[in-house]
């Protein structure tokens, strides 16, 4: 600028500019595409599951059916994704809503209820409508009956219990009933519940913050539901815990070159590891889930580098966004249709792969694809103004979505209260 002697003088003005936004950025659009991805891959393992033999009953062409076979084998270790990133985001719902002073027992059960039940109940009623018809049309008895070995069917006829759909109804399944008709996929739901209870009791517990006599009571009934979960959902709640240790440790920061690479070669890796113990004998169980817990760590902490702006209209952000939007419908839904569709199609029995089934295979994809997509309009889209609805009826206080919108702000300061 000039000076009074003519002089100019060069003045360097440093303007702040704010943090983009988790839910803007992205690595968000990247978690929507792990979510979304990890649904379709627990979708086709069960499809593939239903109509096409194992691969080693394959007698010819088998190397070149090889790569399918094992992208369409590890729907669990998608399940494992699923519970590190519902971590990440619930712990924080739990963690913002403390920090903005707006923490209610009240809101937080009713947004999860809200959140599970508007998917489940219709997925539960709509189970009990296709298991039926297709025991009652009778082209598949042996199917219905888990006598098809699928890996996936029990004896239909006797999951169809009230007490079952009650108990699913009330994530007590695989604790006190089991998974309700010939809908498998149900059994995570009943993990996802008690995490959303076991957190919440675990940090008013530990947190210093919280009076004595809360403390204790929530130290009490955390300790209460631990036992009662004990044992596959109890084991598996520190996959959980993983997604709150990734929300709480500092997000990396890299140049934007050396995080574009450090990004391809964390997703190459993660995905040889992650269909490797989809598909490998040697370790099995507990020890594979944490392995990949641990492994999916590391990589969602490499994403969370992408802190830059999404932009809304591109094609690639549409698409995540579309495909996780209705991945919990997807995952509720999927399995009695493609049950049903199997036993109009295939009877007792299954596909050898050859092209003509395999264009077969891909028409049914589509249509339960279609399907879900159609439900979740009518459902899992209409969360928030369900939930709204809900909390005027109970004349319930509707505080700002405590959902993450900078998922390490202020987290260290949360850790210490």
């Amino acid at each position: 600028m000039p000076t009074p002697n003519g002089k100019i003088l060069n003045k360097q003005v440093t303007v702040a500019v704010a943090p983009v936004r988790f839910v803007d950025s992205n690595a968000s659009v990247l978690f929507d595409l792990l979510r979304g991805v990890a649904a379709l891959l627990v979708f086709f393992e069960h499809g593939r599951n239903l109509f096409f033999l194992d691969y080693p009953d394959l007698t010819s062409h088998r190397l070149l059916f090889a790569i399918p076979y094992v992208l369409s084998g590890a729907g669990h270790q998608a399940v494992v994704v699923f519970f590190v990133l519902s971590g990440f985001f619930i712990s924080g719902t739990v963690f913002r809503a403390v920090e903005r002073d707006q923490w209610l027992w009240t809101d937080y059960l009713t947004r999860r209820f809200v959140r599970l039940w508007v998917v489940l109940l219709p997925a539960l009623l709509l189970c009990l409508f296709w298991d039926k018809l297709g025991i009652h049309l009778g082209h598949a008895p042996a199917l219905y009956r888990g006598e098809v070995n699928n890996h996936m069917l029990g004896n239909v006829t006797q999951l169809l219990s009230p007490s079952a759909f009650f108990g699913n109804l009330f994530f007590v399944q695989a604790i006190m009933v089991p998974v309700f008709g010939s809908n498998g996929a149900l059994w995570s739901l009943a993990n996802e519940f008690w995490y959303y209870i076991l957190f919440p009791l675990g940090y008013f517990t530990l947190r210093r913050a919280t009076p004595p006599l809360q403390r204790l009571i929530c130290g009490l009934l955390f300790l209460a539901t631990a036992w009662f979960v004990r044992g596959g959902i109890l084991n598996a709640f520190p996959v959980w815990l993983t997604g709150t240790v990734l929300l709480l440790v500092r997000p990396p920061h890299f140049s934007a070159a050396l995080a574009r690479h450090l990004r391809l070669l964390a997703a190459c890796s993660y995905a040889l590891l992650f269909f490797f113990l989809g598909k490998t004998h040697w370790i099995t169980g507990l020890l594979s889930d944490y392995i990949l817990t641990a492994a999916t760590f590391g990589f969602l902490w490499i994403l969370l580098s992408a802190n830059g702006r999404a932009v809304p209209a591109a094609t690639a952000v549409v698409a995540s966004r579309e495909t996780a939007r209705f991945s919990y419908t997807l995952y509720a839904v999927h399995t009695p249709l493609l049950v049903f569709i199997a036993s109009l199609v295939l009877g007792d029995t299954r596909w050898v792969p050859t092209p003509t089934h395999i264009a077969s295979a891909l028409a049914i994809a589509c249509i339960t694809l279609g399907y879900a997509f159609g439900l979740a309009s009518f459902t899992e889209f209409r969360t928030d103004s369900i939930r709204r609805f809900i909390e005027r009826f109970l004349h319930l206080p509707d505080p700002p979505s405590a959902l993450p919108s900078n998922p390490n702000a202020s987290t260290s300061q949360i850790a210490q209260k």
